[in-house]
């Protein structure tokens, strides 16, 4: 990418980035289109091409960034001494809504970029790739539902509420709710299920 995209407006840039992550992630790469960029931001496609010079370019920008924008905010609000697997639920979701203040469409990108099948775009943002899965696996590595014995139960627990937070953020999204509440919606049902599992053995 050019680098001078930097010298842009903030203003300009993150209309920039946003435009892309929703089409990515309403489209997939593939599907993706740069005239839905310039018909979503106002900037003519000739300047797109000036800054990152092809649709792939846009991509791999986008992944890389978001990527580190995400690390820096789990850095700031996840506690790494956290073993209880709810609250662990509970900062990584708040990280996720707090991200959608600036950038609405960053989670649901990163949700559909792991599902990429594009050779070149999946190739060229392996390590961002490597390097997120892997913290995100650190955060929860040492975490439990202690008080389910059952281990298939846990999993199943563990996949119902990621199904539940990536739902509920897709909804909301759509609606333009504000992340506040987002986050509001969300931390409930996680504390709906983690009363429930109190019931369990």
């Amino acid at each position: 990418m050019n680098e001078k995209f930097f010298d842009l407006a903030r203003e300009k840039q993150d209309r920039m980035i946003n435009g892309a992550l929703e089409v990515f992630a309403k489209n997939g790469y593939k599907h993706a289109s740069t005239d839905d960029m310039v018909k979503a931001v106002g900037v003519s496609k000739g300047l797109w091409f000036h800054y990152f010079g092809s649709k792939e370019g846009i991509y791999v920008f986008v992944y890389d960034y978001c990527v580190k924008y995400m690390l820096l905010e789990l850095s700031t609000i996840v506690d790494e001494n956290e073993k209880d697997y709810f609250e662990l639920m509970k900062q990584v979701a708040m990280t996720k809504t707090k991200v959608g203040k600036s950038y609405p469409y960053l989670t649901i990108f990163l949700e559909e970029a792991a599902h990429e099948a594009e050779t070149e775009p999946v190739r060229k943002t392996a390590e961002s790739r490597r390097i997120y899965e892997e913290r995100i696996g650190t955060i929860f590595k040492l975490s439990e539902i202690e008080n389910v014995s059952d281990k298939s139960r846990r999993e199943r627990i563990k996949r119902m509420l990621d199904y539940c937070v990536s739902c509920i953020i897709r909804e909301k999204t759509a609606e333009a709710a504000d992340s506040e509440m987002i986050f509001r919606e969300i931390k409930a049902y996680i504390e709906l299920v983690r009363d429930m599992t109190m019931n369990l053995t």
